[in-house]
C-alpha cells in the first residue's frame, strides 16, 4: 500500500534529534524538507517547547515511557530509530515497533551496526535481533550499517582541538570508520524519498580502514598539528566500565569490550573493509580523516 496520496506530504519521526547523528539529519532535512513534514522527538518537555517557540513540529517521546508513543506516532508514515547504547534497545525497539504497527506508520529506517550476522558480540546481535523484528512487522524497512563512528572517538571531552590527542582502546588494530555527518545525510536522503526507492535496502558505511597510530598520522599531516593518539588495550576499559552505576549501559559497554577484544586480536576482519554507500545513495564519497582534519583543526 502506498503511502500516502500523489503530492501529499508524509510525516517523519526522528527519534533522537538532540543526538550526535540526529543533529544531523535535522540539519540536512532543514535544508532539503521535499514532500515531507518533520516531527523532530525529545525525552525532555523543555527541548520540545524550545522547538514549538521555533514553529517546529514537536513531541515527547521517551522509549521507557510506551504511554508516550501514541501521540508521538499520530499520523506518522516514517522513522528513523535510534536507540540508546544499553541493553534496553531490546525492549525499547520492540515496543516501538510494535506501536509503529498499531498506529499505521509504514517505514522504519533503523540505525544498526557494522554487522556480518555472525559476530559474536552482544550488542551486534542485539541490532541483528531488532532487524529481524522489524521486517517480520511487515513495515517497510532499511538498514543503516555504519562502522566505528570516528566522532566518537575524535570529538569528546576534551575535544581534540584543546588536547591534540585522543584514545583507542584495541592496541594496533585496524577499524573501519565513517563520520556522523554522513550517516545522518545518508538518513536524510532516505527518510526523505522513502520506501519506494529504499525499501529492504541494507547500506553499509565504512570510508576508511585505519589504525589509531595511522589516524594520528593523517590528522597531523592535514592539520600541520602533532596530533597524539593514546594506544590503550581493552582491558583498559574494564576500570571506565566498573564505574558506571546503570546496570543497563554497563552491559552495553560489556559488549563494546568483546568488540575492542577480538578487533586487537584480528579476528574483526568483516569490519576491515571500506564500503561507501554514502557514495551510493549521495554520488558523492564520504569524509574521510584528513577531510575532517581540515574542517576541525586547520
Amino acid at each position: 500500500m502506498m503511502e500516502n496520496q500523489k503530492n501529499e506530504k508524509v510525516t517523519v519521526l526522528i527519534i533522537g534529534a538532540t543526538g550526535r547523528i540526529g543533529s544531523y539529519i535535522v540539519k540536512e532535512l532543514d535544508a532539503n524538507s521535499e514532500g515531507i513534514n518533520v516531527r523532530l522527538s525529545s525525552t525532555k518537555q523543555s527541548v520540545v517547547d524550545a522547538w514549538v517557540q521555533e514553529e517546529r513540529e514537536a513531541v515527547v517521546l521517551d522509549l521507557n515511557m510506551p504511554e508516550t508513543f501514541p501521540a508521538a506516532l499520530h499520523a506518522v508514515q516514517r522513522i528513523f530509530l535510534l536507540t540508546g547504547y544499553t541493553l534496553d534497545m531490546l525492549h525499547q525497539s520492540k515496543a516501538l515497533v510494535d506501536a509503529a504497527v498499531d498506529a499505521g506508520v509504514k517505514h522504519i529506517v533503523h540505525l544498526g551496526v557494522f554487522t556480518s550476522r555472525r559476530d559474536l558480540i552482544p550488542h551486534f546481535i542485539w541490532h541483528d535481533m531488532i532487524e529481524n523484528y522489524i521486517e517480520s512487522s511487515g513495515l517497510f524497512w532499511t538498514h543503516l550499517h555504519p562502522n566505528s563512528i570516528a566522532d566518537s572517538t575524535l570529538d569528546v571531552e576534551p575535544s581534540i582541538q584543546q588536547s591534540e590527542s585522543f584514545t583507542v582502546y584495541c592496541g594496533n588494530a585496524k577499524q573501519g570508520w565513517v563520520f556522523a555527518s554522513d550517516i545522518g545525510a545518508v538518513a536524510a536522503a532516505v527518510l526523505r524519498e522513502g520506501p519506494i526507492k529504499h525499501h529492504a535496502a541494507n547500506y553499509y558505511l565504512s570510508t576508511e580502514v585505519l589504525t589509531g597510530p595511522e589516524i594520528a598520522e593523517t590528522l597531523s599531516k592535514a592539520s600541520g598539528k602533532d596530533i597524539r593518539c593514546s594506544v590503550q588495550n581493552p582491558a583498559s576499559l574494564k576500570e571506565i566500565i566498573s564505574q558506571i552505576p546503570d546496570i543497563s549501559q554497563q552491559a552495553y559497554m560489556e559488549s563494546a569490550y568483546v568488540f575492542m577484544g577480538l578487533a586487537k586480536e584480528g579476528k574483526m576482519e568483516a569490519q576491515c573493509v571500506v564500503k561507501d554507500d554514502v557514495k551510493t545513495l549521495l554520488g558523492r564519497p564520504g569524509l574521510t580523516i584528513a577531510e575532517w582534519a581540515k574542517q576541525q583543526l586547520s
